[in-house]
């Protein structure tokens, strides 16, 4: 191969032996091995003294994971809100839906962007850990019905 230019062949020789062989020895990046489960079908049955204590709360939903890095759990609702009444003339809205760690820890909205809901590291490499909701109720406003959300829960990196 003929260049007449010896500048630019003196750039391509570099390049060849020096970004080349570089190339050739980076390594596909290591794969996190994670993975979290939620049993959390939450059937809501509301009485007479739920409705009068103004909420309805349901404990121990046990969340497992597994992770082999540093990691985050979050959730999110895939609902904008828990549904319409039997007559449909009223939507509960999502903010009604909370959720908490049930070690302790402040009542929080479930809403639809992901919210982090506990952080760890890799050493143990699997656990669990329970969560409470709390459906908030109102004799002025609830109506008939039956209230669902879709809950979406994610391990992530760090």
């Amino acid at each position: 191969m003929y260049f007449p230019n010896r500048k630019f062949k003196a750039k391509l020789l570099l390049y060849l032996l020096v970004v080349t062989p570089g190339l050739l020895l980076m390594s596909e990046p290591a794969r996190a091995a994670q993975t979290v489960t939620a049993h959390a079908n939450v059937p809501i049955t509301a009485n007479v003294s739920d409705f009068n204590a103004g909420e309805k709360v349901t404990s121990n939903h046990t969340i497992d994971w597994t992770s082999d890095i540093d990691w985050r759990i979050e959730v999110r609702s895939l609902s904008v809100d828990l549904g319409d009444s039997d007559d449909t003339f009223y939507t509960k809205p999502l903010s009604d839906f909370l959720w908490q760690l049930s070690s302790g820890g402040s009542w929080t909205a479930i809403t639809t962007g992901f919210v982090t809901v506990k952080t760890g590291t890799v050493a143990p490499t699997s656990g669990s850990f329970d969560m409470d909701y709390k459906f908030l109720l109102g004799w002025a406003i609830d109506r008939p019905g039956t209230y669902t959300a879709n809950l979406e829960y994610q391990i992530t990196s760090l």
